[in-house]
């Protein structure tokens, strides 16, 4: 449906209460627009500043973000003694690559007020954007409703997402006239450098910079952790470590040159089946038809609005085998290493098609796959190197599927809270010493100028 049919389902249908209200002021984010010249030229920019040639641009902040994780995990933990929740500190990871990303500025405390602002109206907007949630976007008259409880909530996060995307676009400016700014993408059309896109474009980039990556990452990369630290996941664990340890001889060569590339075959395969496992947008984003199309021997008239489950794609049994519903990241390595692990070396399976729908596929995919590909690697293998992690006997993890998700009808998944123990692979001077070098290394990456 989605490839063989790519341009008859590249537009979006238009929903009153995203659309028509929490998107009135500040335009459609990219994945959410119908298609237009517009929408090609935000997906061919964002395209441009999210593909894989532009990696090699972002690797101070693959470093600086990820040992951040790290650092903070290592304080508040006591290095292990204390259980601990993970997903505070991978949300930061996650909203400070996009802030960095957009307005070339990022916030170093978890608690930081503003950047628990940003998650909350997030997480409520995802709340509201669900295509099954909103009957006001399908029956006209509910609209109109006198204290229509949808549309003030809708109308308050407007206003709240409003102003910390403006505060952040004024920073920018000033930043500007101080020349004091960094590189990003809102300070580069703002000093006119790209003039290809209008000022509705930049920051319809910007907003789904921000208000996407910050809530599909955490939630990846914390189910992950979850999973890894069961009694089963332990398994995979050791193996990824011992496949870090065969491409990097020690600690300092894993945090020096491991957000340069993702060469590590076990622990691309726990990112590729997090990302299939725990499809944290379960419903993708509708599509809608342009022209007709032949599907199954049914003719689906154009403009009808498509609901794709990528949760049941993702866990297709005669695709995945009977092993669909079991998080398994050996089923994306060599058939020789999974019948031998002890003897046999992990490499990864030749890709054949699409892998799985957590990105979307076809002309819509997600233009951020590959920088979200990265920052998963990157703030894992650097954990994994450090630290066994395993589950709390008080506060464990809820691993299944579609279960683990708290609230079912969010666009994107949140996952459920829980904590884990973190068991030392070093002695705590080892893990000090990276960490000491990775903050010589990255201490003025993205400095405020004063």
């Amino acid at each position: 449906m989605l490839v063989g049919n790519q341009t008859a389902v590249i537009d979006r249908p238009t929903l009153y209460t995203f659309h028509g209200v929490i998107s009135s002021t500040q335009g459609f984010t990219i994945g959410s627009s119908p298609w237009d010249a517009s929408c090609k030229n935000k997906r061919k920019a964002a395209g441009q500043a999210l593909g894989r040639p532009a990696m090699r641009g972002y690797f101070d902040m693959f470093d600086l973000e990820s040992y951040c994780i790290v650092r903070d995990i290592f304080k508040d933990s006591k290095n292990g003694a204390l259980e601990i929740g993970v997903r505070p500190y991978i949300q930061r990871f996650a909203l400070n690559t996009t802030l960095t990303l957009c307005y070339g500025i990022r916030m170093d405390n978890v608690y930081d007020d503003m950047l628990r602002e940003i998650l909350h109206v997030g997480s409520a907007i995802s709340l509201l954007r669900s295509a099954s949630e909103n009957y006001q976007d399908y029956v006209p008259i509910l609209r109109y409703l006198p204290n229509n409880e949808k549309n003030q909530r809708s109308k308050e996060l407007r206003d709240r997402r409003d102003r910390y995307l403006n505060f952040l676009l004024n920073k920018v400016r000033d930043m500007i006239k101080k020349g004091t700014d960094k590189p990003c993408i809102s300070a580069a059309i703002l000093k006119d450098e790209e003039t290809k896109l209008t000022g509705v474009e930049v920051s319809s980039i910007c907003l789904s910079l921000v208000s996407g990556g910050f809530e599909t990452i955490p939630g990846t990369l914390t189910s992950c952790i979850g999973s890894l630290a069961t009694k089963e996941g332990q398994i995979f664990q050791e193996r990824a470590y011992e496949d870090i340890k065969r491409y990097y001889p020690d600690l300092d060569s894993v945090w020096s040159n491991s957000f340069q590339d993702e060469k590590v075959p076990y622990v691309n395969a726990i990112i590729k089946e997090a990302a299939r496992y725990y499809t944290v947008s379960a419903m993708s984003l509708p599509r809608k038809t342009v022209t007709e199309v032949d599907w199954n021997d049914a003719k689906i008239p154009p403009k009808t609005m498509i609901l794709i489950n990528a949760q049941a794609a993702n866990h297709d049994v005669d695709h995945f085998g009977p092993s669909g519903s079991i998080f398994n990241p050996e089923r994306w390595l060599n058939d020789e290493f999974v019948s031998s692990p002890t003897t046999g070396v992990p490499e990864e399976k030749p890709g054949q098609g699409i892998q799985h729908f957590s990105f979307g596929a076809g002309s819509r995919a997600c233009s951020g796959q590959f920088i979200a590909s990265r920052l998963l690697y990157t703030a894992l293998i650097r954990l994994l190197s450090c630290y066994r992690i395993v589950a709390s006997d008080t506060e464990p993890p809820n691993t299944d599927y579609v279960d683990y998700n708290q609230f079912k009808s969010a666009l994107v998944a949140i996952p459920r809270d829980f904590k884990v123990k973190l068991i030392p692979r070093h002695d705590e001077s080892t893990i000090q010493e990276v960490m000491a070098a990775a903050a010589d290394r990255t201490k003025d990456y993205y400095a405020e100028d004063e």
